[in-house]
């Protein structure tokens, strides 16, 4: 990845970013006391794909009211930072995250009763809480095995429920399509609650609170890249490596709660334009795989548990960034 590609311009008003009437934030970097906090040149995720299962994991034992979650929380280790970032109004952005791409099978289900909706948003058929389907590509329809959908049908839970798709609970709704023999699952997701799950698949989310918020930025930024230049027309992004780690709730806890919502609408920019925020594991698979360009997570948190704040830990891997609440304008989201 060049320098070119890690800043991207659009003039066109459609996909324009605006932003609110905060001032932005110039970032500062720490003064590095590591190598494994050094300073890298300039911007990719790391991780594993989820495995897709026959069979979905019982409902996760999560309260209906979510940002409560603490059943995978661990304490983080406190920092010196101090939380000083306004909070924003949601940036309303429906991120599209392919979550099983080209599978011959998949199994789906709901934690509560399951609606079936045509792509028109007329009912089809509810589907009983917490009974697995699997599911087959059948030409232009999809086999749920005791009956056939058309094509492109969606997958909802009613209120305080959650869709499962594989071995994975997600937030949301699920758009399924058949193409032809193999099938393509979408979860359809506000932006920011995606994060709560990035953040803690790419993250271990008992890492300092400061760390966690620089990977918030972050993964928002490179999120905001794919939403502007998705990879197709049916989705934005997709879960695995070649994109960012996306576990729906397993994913969660109430630290990467705390990171984006302390984050919320904050993206890094560099002369007006929205950086492509690549990240790795550490400073060593940077330089190996992207010439250095990006955040060590690993870098990320020997500078937190040093006391640096995320400011100064997103000025260190960003050099000459600028930490700006954004949202998206209506004419940007009308047809996304």
């Amino acid at each position: 990845m060049t320098l070119t590609n890690t800043l991207l311009r659009f003039s066109n008003l459609r996909y324009s970013l605006i932003p609110l009437l905060a001032a932005p934030t110039l970032l500062l970097p720490a003064i590095p006391t590591s190598d494994s906090a050094s300073v890298p040149k300039q911007n990719v995720v790391s991780v594993s794909p989820p495995s897709q299962s026959s069979q979905i994991s019982p409902q996760p034992s999560i309260k209906p009211t979510s940002p409560s979650i603490t059943a995978t929380a661990k304490t983080h280790t406190k920092t010196k930072s101090k939380v000083a970032a306004p909070l924003h109004k949601p940036t309303d952005v429906k991120l599209k995250v392919a979550i099983a791409i080209n599978v011959e099978s998949l199994a789906v289900g709901t934690s509560t009763t399951g609606i079936i909706r045509d792509e028109a948003g007329k009912v089809l058929r509810s589907l009983p809480a917490g009974v697995p389907f699997n599911l087959q590509a059948s030409g232009n329809e999809i086999d749920f095995g005791v009956w056939k959908s058309p094509n492109g049908v969606w997958l909802e839970a009613t209120p305080g429920g959650y869709v499962g798709v594989g071995e994975h609970w997600y937030r949301g709704k699920v758009k399924l399509i058949s193409r032809g023999s193999t099938l393509l699952a979408v979860n359809y997701v506000n932006l920011e609650t995606y994060l709560y799950s990035v953040v803690g698949s790419e993250m271990p989310s008992f890492w300092p609170i400061d760390a966690l918020k620089a990977q918030a930025v972050a993964a928002r930024s490179y999120a905001l890249v794919r939403y502007l230049k998705p990879a197709n027309s049916l989705y934005h992004i997709g879960t695995t490596q070649a994109w960012q780690v996306y576990k729906g709730l397993s994913g969660e806890a109430s630290s990467t709660y705390t990171a984006v919502e302390l984050t919320r609408g904050q993206i890094l920019t560099a002369q007006g334009s929205l950086v492509d925020a690549w990240y790795a594991d550490t400073q060593e698979t940077s330089d190996r795989a992207h010439d250095g360009k990006g955040m060590s997570q690993h870098g990320a948190k020997d500078l937190a548990r040093q006391g640096y704040d995320y400011t100064h830990i997103l000025g260190t891997y960003y050099p000459g960034s600028t930490l700006t609440p954004i949202q998206i304008s209506a004419v940007a989201r009308g047809d996304r």
